[in-house]
């Protein structure tokens, strides 16, 4: 989640574990993902299969609603893995969803003769898939076209309110109860008590639900010496005490090394994540009008949870809400699908301007004085936004900008080209308040000379991340450049 909420991203970034400490972020996505890399190889190892590392076609999911940057910054992160970079896709989690939960319903087709349930997979359908996962709630609104074919129907939407949002209002409670010293000293110094903590709510919120019950409280564990220890040093008094003290005392109660609580209490945290989650649907339906959207795709973990179906079911009851059998692993089974059918959705909307650093003669009508500046001879205007790609434009896979750069001294042995992103297709300057800078990319000049060297520039669009080729003039070589995050 910090991908998604820092606007820091980048190679030298930083981040904090629960008890303060800081690793650089690619080390640590690095490490993770080259442990599944290295678990995966050992398991086709004993299969007996002859797989080389370089046979394989590895496929990373990421949120939809992640920026650029963060997509970049995942695939320099799986390269420092061990994974080549022309050997590893980019998937879309909730497009990889749907790819799943579509070629399912096919097969039921195929072997049954009849669909029985959704009617997503017929030509002109709309439907939305609505991905909540534990950190991130992502909707993606797709029209089916052709067989194994689909169109977006707006660019995906989303925020941070997946399951780790209710458990967050879990802890909210905790903290009213003894306090945010003994929280964070709880994380800091008894960090595996800590964990059994969380882990216990986490399974008492997929187990709750709001089928009736003769039972009004539930009971999980928690880590009762720890809190009472800590309870005692900051509070003077032991835990048990300080829970009777609390507003909680007559809905929670502890026996033993379990709490109980009210039943009502657990579904009531679940209210604020339900209520924006049928907000972001709404506003997901309204950028998709006039087409009639029939069907919600359900999937992810948190998807799992009867509050969540039935909250969303109540908001939305002209919809067909499906749940495939195990909504949890149709991302992963969509992934390896997409891995063997990339361009299943045909066209998506681009997320933001995308645009480039200009340094044009400087015009009096247009610039803000404080940005000139003279060099040879020429009075010119400094950090410049020079769009080449408007925000939500609907791109087809393989949509193409040129875009031609030059050198600017004589045997000069690289050209570097800064790409830059806005909220705004009006952005002047570079600087201004929504654009920054996505990266830049490196592209050698061979044979450098004193004359002027032209490289053509294609920034490919409609994919699942951008992609650029360079070429340089009076030569055929054409090179794929990556980014680096600055």
């Amino acid at each position: 989640m910090q991908l998604h909420l820092r606007k820091d991203v980048s190679e030298s970034m930083k981040i904090f574990d629960i008890r303060g400490g800081s690793l650089p972020a690619i080390e640590v996505f690095s490490t993770a993902i080259r442990a599944l890399k290295d678990h995966a190889l050992k398991h086709i190892e004993r299969g007996g299969g002859h797989i080389k590392l370089e046979d394989i076609k590895w496929v990373l999911t990421v949120p939809a609603i992640w920026s650029d940057k963060a997509k970049t910054f995942m695939r320099l992160s799986t390269e420092k893995a061990g994974i080549s970079g022309d050997r590893l896709g980019i998937a879309l989690e909730p497009e990889a969803a749907s790819i799943y939960c579509q070629h399912v319903y096919r097969k039921m087709d195929e072997e049954c003769g009849a669909i029985s349930g959704p009617i997503i997979v017929k030509q002109g359908a709309s439907y939305l898939v609505v991905d909540i996962g534990g950190g991130t709630l992502d909707i993606t609104a797709h029209q089916k076209e052709i067989q194994n074919k689909v169109r977006e129907l707006c660019r995906p939407l989303g925020a941070a309110y997946g399951g780790t949002a209710v458990d967050r209002a879990f802890m909210e409670i905790f903290e009213k109860i003894v306090g945010p010293t003994v929280i964070e000293t709880l994380k800091k110094e008894y960090t595996s008590c800590y964990f059994d903590l969380v882990r216990g709510f986490e399974i008492l919120k997929r187990k709750i639900g709001n089928r009736k019950s003769s039972r009004p409280k539930i009971n999980f564990q928690i880590p009762v010496a720890a809190l009472d220890t800590l309870c005692k040093r900051f509070l003077e008094k032991s835990f048990t005490q300080t829970l009777a003290d609390s507003e909680y005392k007559d809905s929670l109660t502890l026996s033993s090394d379990k709490l109980q609580m009210d039943k009502q209490i657990v579904i009531d945290l679940f209210k604020n994540t339900t209520e924006h989650i049928i907000e972001e649907i709404q506003m997901t339906l309204r950028q998709t009008e006039p087409s009639d959207v029939t069907h919600f795709l359900l999937v992810g973990g948190f998807s799992e949870s009867d509050i969540v179906q039935n909250a969303l079911k109540e908001a939305f009851p002209d919809k067909e809400i499906i749940i495939p059998d195990d909504p949890t692993l149709a991302v992963v089974r969509g992934a390896v699908l997409f891995g063997h059918t990339p361009d299943f959705v045909s066209s998506r909307f681009t997320r933001y301007a995308y645009g480039r650093r200009i340094r044009p003669l400087f015009d009096e009508s247009k610039h803000d004085k404080k940005r000139s500046f003279k060099t040879n001879g020429l009075f010119r205007c400094k950090d410049v936004f020079e769009c080449f790609m408007k925000k939500n434009t609907f791109c087809s896979v393989g949509t193409v900008c040129k875009c031609q750069y030059h050198t600017f001294e004589d045997l000069q042995k690289k050209i570097t080209i800064a790409v830059y992103v806005s909220d705004n297709d009006d952005t002047k300057y570079v600087d201004e308040d929504g654009c920054e800078k996505l990266g830049e990319l490196v592209v050698d000049i061979p044979n450098p000379s004193k004359e002027r060297r032209y490289v053509d520039v294609e920034y490919h669009f409609g994919g699942t991340e951008l992609t650029v080729t360079a070429r340089v003039k009076g030569t055929d070589e054409e090179l794929k450049a990556g980014f680096q995050l600055i």
